[in-house]
């Protein structure tokens, strides 16, 4: 059997060989059948996943410090504030500079004279400006076993934290993160009123969800995952509170380039090489909601996402060992990295092939087309006000190869680096 594999193996390149123009079609159906068994693969372990469940060893809520970063608090600040007090947490720090700690202190104040309860929670605490300074002040500040890092304009249900600290019931896990939707105010929930970049937002997370299944399977296999947003994240105190973490978090550099951002990046890879895992957590009880930039802010935003991940996953070939323990790992890891050769193989791949077979080359590339319709018809039923500008879903969802390409030639190019603390999303 072994040898008429092996014949029909060679017999298949000597024909690539004598016949070139074969490889492009030949590149466009092994990439058909990657994406389809990958799929199936995913689809599999997505359906075997379980959520983390309550027990009595879980953790109560009074034993989580909320950390949030804020500078000039967005008009939603406060009504995500109430939302985390509402999950009776241990405290809420917010880590300001001196010159907004004014303001914070007065919406401390409005907080706890509508809910004492509330307003004793809250502490306040003065730190240097910059995403990593105002988050490591946070951590030092904070009490609780377990520290839930949050931005300033992320709104939790009641049940976050008592759906969230279940996973810690495992010892091996050292931070988990929740799901992350997008928040679009009812009052923008309009056809007149909706901009092309909310547009995009939705469609960019509606298609993270989508690519969640991925990471389950990933977690099912080899238990492991390279990051969890920094958006909203639930760690170990004792992880972030050692004095090696304080010190390479702060003094985190690429290329000679000191980052400020990208300090999700840089806790999971952390985490991860303390030999402890990454763990999420699936159940509606956790979905929080963040707001999006409502202008071409967005875009920068994305390309700042796209090139710290790039710089994590180099970062993890180098630095986290770990990632060695399942060659699952190890090919999705260099499949990410290579992630714009890939796109350009596929494009020319296309290109090749309508030239020498056209025929069959629009069978499939109408195959793929009416997929990316079903997609695309499915996305604006849910989200009717958006339906005029379908064509930024479409946009979006090939935008890959020039993001991943212009993230790629900028990573030592921290002009958009520089964070605000509070990561203000409007």
């Amino acid at each position: 059997m072994s040898s008429l594999l092996s014949t029909s193996l060679l017999e298949s390149l000597a024909c690539l060989v004598h016949q070139p123009s074969l490889l492009a079609p030949t590149v466009l159906v092994g990439m058909l059948h990657w994406g389809l068994a990958e799929n199936s693969l995913n689809q599999y372990y997505s359906a075997q996943y379980r959520p983390a469940m309550r027990c009595s060893d879980t953790l109560p809520s009074d034993t989580v410090t909320v950390v949030c970063r804020t500078l000039n608090p967005p008009p939603i600040f406060k009504e995500c504030l109430i939302g985390w007090l509402e999950n009776k947490p241990l405290e809420v720090i917010i880590s300001t500079t001196e010159e907004f700690e004014p303001l914070l202190q007065k919406i401390k104040q409005e907080i706890h004279a509508e809910r004492p309860d509330f307003g004793s929670k809250i502490k306040i605490v003065v730190s240097v400006q910059g995403a990593r300074e105002q988050l490591m002040t946070g951590v030092q500040h904070a009490q609780g076993d377990i520290i839930a890092t949050t931005d300033n304009h992320i709104m939790w249900p009641k049940t976050y934290l008592a759906y969230m600290l279940p996973c810690f019931d495992d010892p091996r896990v050292g931070a988990a993160g929740p799901p992350i939707a997008v928040l679009i105010p009812k009052e923008r929930q309009n056809a007149n009123k909706i901009n092309m970049w909310e547009v995009a937002a939705m469609r960019m997370a509606n298609r993270d969800a989508g690519a969640a299944s991925s990471a389950l399977a990933l977690d099912f296999i080899a238990q492991w995952r390279w990051i969890l947003p920094g958006t909203t994240c639930i760690y170990r105190a004792y992880v972030l509170k050692g004095k090696a973490c304080r010190k390479d978090y702060l003094s985190d550099t690429w290329n000679g380039v000191k980052l400020d951002v990208g300090e999700d990046t840089w806790l999971s890879r952390f985490i991860l090489k303390q030999n402890l895992i990454l763990a999420t957590q699936r159940c509606d009880e956790v979905v929080v909601h963040r707001t999006v930039k409502r202008t071409a802010a967005f875009h920068d935003q994305v390309l700042r996402w796209e090139r710290s991940t790039i710089q994590s996953y180099i970062r993890t070939i180098l630095e986290v060992p770990q990632m060695f323990k399942h060659p699952l790992i190890v090919f999705k890891t260099i499949e990410r990295l290579l992630k714009t050769p890939l796109l350009i193989v596929h494009l020319i791949a296309w290109i090749v092939s309508l030239i020498y077979y056209p025929g069959p080359t629009l069978v499939l590339l109408a195959y793929y087309m009416y997929y990316k319709y079903k997609s695309v018809k499915s996305s604006i039923a849910a989200y009717p006000y958006m339906a005029k500008y379908w064509w930024v879903v479409v946009l979006l969802d090939f935008s890959g190869l020039y993001i991943n390409a212009v993230a790629s030639c900028t990573l030592s190019n921290n002009a958009w680096d520089q964070d605000e603390g509070g990561r203000d999303a409007n």
